[in-house]
């Protein structure tokens, strides 16, 4: 028998249970599809952006991909050199933050040199470890001086996230060569006490089905909470200015494929598109053809009604409630015989790593052929790349709970969250009936809206480099303003 750590709830598996529901769907029943779940915010529609300062970015590797024909108010500097400018943000995965800090010994010391602080010596330059003793003989203070506006953000995009080893590298390496109050943290996790897999070992062992999600889908991490001193120049132990949540974004080869997609299968529907220059609203976004193509997208003919794009074959570390909610989906037709229910839980497409990097046009045809798109977390980490994607195919997307939503993802509007087994089913069989159509499609709609609208990458790096007020402490972290008029 597996022992849990201690945080979890301390549970066995007696025996496994298997089709422990069996009802009839009510006729015309009235389910409340009201928010069941803290959402992140009770956003307003999205207004245009105001024309900004630019800024430049270098990436050490590339990070956030800008279209070409977007309004991108970030940079990407087209000479490395430019990474040496007073006022510009450096961007890298927190894997690299090793090969950074070799990168911002040596731009500091560039820094130091141009107002005098340090001598060139023209015979020999200095190596890496000459620069960081140099370096270390000046007080943070000073080091925070030099070219304030000059931001380094590590993003860990891991699953787990979170761990001590950040905090430690950038405490005890980074700050003494560069100053803590130009470093930025921004994580994928902002959870703890995430135990899915428990909830699946207590629901089938006590047989209760209707048991919610609450005390296992985990508890936020309130960073305010931290060692915050700035008379003392601490934050997070003089570890970096600021903590913000990092989620996943839209990935772009997946706009274009369902964008010809709808070229090459509906094509007056996307000549619609193209030629409507009457909508106000798609002035939020600069693919106005895209963002025009989601009331058709949402109202394609959708043959399949449930699919989830994933079972048990696919995964077995830290699956065990994804697989689970897989299962349930593919026997839903032998649970409710009365009702004609079409599901699918086949991979479809690429998996894995291919999978994150290629488009497989299976893949888009069985979304937007589908009506409601079944997700399921891993069982102790949040956010991932199949949220995006199934919000962009205009299904309906019912999704396991967040503890931090991504922005502006409001259940009842744009999602519809399920918090049990039972309720899943309830609100499945809700959906499909075909009195309730209309209102999965406008979920749908809304859903992809939202992606095209607050997920794109450079949306990811304005609110995480242009220290966006509309998103600022949204989810209690520590985001200090630091970007000057």
């Amino acid at each position: 028998m597996r022992e849990l750590p201690r945080r979890a709830l301390i549970i066995s598996v007696i025996f496994a249970i298997s089709n422990v529901v069996r009802w009839e769907m009510i006729s015309g029943a009235k389910l409340s599809t009201k928010a069941t779940a803290k959402v992140n915010n009770n956003l307003e529609p999205p207004q245009p952006r105001p024309q900004r300062k630019k800024v430049k970015v270098f990436q050490v590797g590339p990070q956030l991909p800008v279209p070409a024909n977007s309004s991108f108010t970030i940079l990407v500097p087209a000479e490395r050199s430019e990474r040496h400018d007073a006022a510009v943000i450096w961007s890298t995965y927190a894997k690299a933050i090793t090969d950074t800090l070799s990168l911002a010994i040596e731009s500091m010391y560039i820094r130091l040199q141009r107002i005098g602080k340090v001598k060139l010596n023209a015979d020999t330059k200095p190596d890496t470890e000459q620069m960081k003793a140099i370096l270390s003989n000046f007080t943070r203070a000073e080091l925070n001086a030099i070219d304030p506006d000059w931001q380094i953000f590590l993003l860990d995009i891991s699953d787990g996230g979170m761990g001590i080893w950040p905090y430690w590298y950038m405490e005890h390496e980074m700050t003494p060569v560069v100053g803590w109050k130009r470093i930025n943290y921004a994580t994928r996790s902002a959870q703890n006490d995430k135990y899915m897999d428990s909830w699946i070992e207590k629901m089938t062992s006590e047989r209760m089905p209707t048991m919610t999600f609450d005390g296992f889908v985990g508890t936020p991490i309130n960073f305010t909470a931290m060692d915050v001193d700035e008379d003392r120049g601490a934050i997070l132990g003089k570890g970096c200015r600021s903590i913000q949540r990092l989620f996943m974004y839209v990935r772009e080869d997946i706009v274009t494929a369902i964008d010809d997609y709808m070229k090459d299968n509906h094509q007056s529907a996307y000549e619609g598109a193209l030629s409507n220059n009457n909508d106000e609203d798609v002035t939020i976004v600069e693919d106005t053809t895209t963002y025009r193509l989601s009331p058709a997208i949402a109202r394609l003919s959708r043959p399949m009604d449930v699919r989830t794009f994933w079972n048990a074959t696919v995964c077995n570390l830290h699956c065990s409630f994804r697989n689970r909610i897989s299962e349930t989906i593919a026997t839903l037709p032998q649970r409710h015989p009365n009702v004609n229910i079409q599901t699918n839980t086949d991979v479809v497409g690429f998996i894995h790593n291919k999978g994150r990097n290629d488009v497989h046009p299976d893949f888009i045809r069985g979304m937007l052929a589908t009506k409601i798109i079944v997700l399921a977390q891993r069982d102790r980490w949040e956010d991932h790349s199949r949220f995006y994607e199934a919000l962009l195919s205009g299904a309906l997307v019912l999704s396991d709970p967040y503890v931090y939503y991504p922005h502006g993802t409001i259940d009842g509007e744009n999602i519809v969250v399920y918090n049990s087994w039972t309720d899943l089913e309830l609100k499945i069989l809700y959906y499909l009936d075909p009195r309730n159509e209309e209102e999965r499609i406008r979920i749908g709609q809304k859903g992809r809206e939202v992606a095209l609208t607050r997920h794109r990458a450079w949306q990811q790096g304005e609110r995480l480099f242009l220290n966006d007020m509309e998103y600022r402490n949204e989810y209690g972290l520590s985001n200090k303003p630091w970007l000057r008029d």
